[in-house]
């Protein structure tokens, strides 16, 4: 069967980086933090929050992991990173994003050196026990997850409450997954030889060898996987680069109002309506080239 082609369609969208709204200075200045040798974490915030002020950036401060600091920037959360852990982690949550949704707080947007990442903001948990009154739902994200992914600091535990928020609407989302790996458990091994290992209780923190009982903890496992491997992972990532805070870029055609009747909704709106209600109001610019 031939396929007509409409030549005079146009299938581009404009669309918006939040990180091109930045000074470019900023951001040369930002991304100068995880480079610094022998700066204590403390000082690394604390120049963050420097060079923000410094540039008059509107924001909210939210938090700080172990190797980020994260704001409320434009109605996004916007995550620093703070050393190389840092940048890796925001090149992990970007290359995964994807493949967790619609369970996770989206990645919108990165910066080519991986030190900003803009995320949608959904606020996190403040206590144990405001995560556990969701801990149905989450536990069938984690039953979901666990058969194609390792798992690493999302389980039900008193340690990773505030790695879990509410997206809009009150269901529960991760917004720290920068430890979940597309990788099967059978590429670790056990001391006693085995391969094969599962879940040693339900709060999805502690895997069990099934042939010795040994347990291990995630942090164990996830160890073994290299810094490099987990950048290599945001090498297959496809995304748009931009340069402008605007830009015009093609879109695929399945999103294109084909249809001539004014009355029939435009497929593309209907899919940005439809991520908006997923996803918290997404920006349009993914992937972000500034210097």
């Amino acid at each position: 069967m031939s396929e007509t082609i409409n030549n005079n369609i146009d299938y581009h969208r404009k669309f918006r980086s939040r990180l091109n709204a930045l000074p470019l200075e900023f951001k040369c200045e930002i991304g100068e933090i995880p480079l610094q040798k022998g700066m204590r974490p403390s000082s690394r915030k604390e120049k963050a929050l420097e060079l923000l002020n410094k540039y008059h950036i509107d924001f909210i401060e939210i938090g700080t992991g172990t190797n980020r600091f994260i704001v409320k920037y434009d109605g996004y959360a916007l995550k620093i990173a703070l050393d190389h852990e840092g940048v890796a982690d925001n090149m992990q949550e970007f290359a995964i994003c994807d493949s967790l949704m619609p369970h996770v707080a989206y990645a919108h947007e990165i910066s080519k050196g991986g030190h900003l990442l803009v995320a949608s903001y959904c606020p996190a948990f403040t206590t144990h026990s405001e995560m556990w009154s969701h801990n149905a739902s989450i536990r069938n994200i984690l039953t979901e997850w666990s058969k194609r992914f390792l798992l690493g600091d999302v389980g039900l535990t008193q340690h990773n409450y505030a790695n879990w928020g509410l997206a809009p609407g009150g269901r529960p989302v991760c917004i720290d997954y920068a430890y979940i790996f597309p990788a099967s458990l059978d590429m670790f091994k056990c001391i006693c030889g085995n391969r094969s290992m599962t879940f040693a209780k339900g709060d999805f923190s502690t895997y069990k060898c099934t042939e010795c009982g040994k347990t291990y903890e995630d942090r164990d496992l996830r160890a073994k996987i290299s810094r490099e491997e987990r950048m290599r992972l945001f090498n297959n990532v496809k995304g748009i680069e931009m340069t402008q805070e605007y830009e015009m870029h093609p879109v695929d055609p399945k999103y294109i109002k084909l249809n001539m009747n004014p009355d029939e909704p435009d497929p593309y709106d209907v899919a940005v309506n439809v991520s908006d209600h997923i996803n918290g109001e997404p920006t349009s610019g993914w992937y972000n080239n500034f210097y």
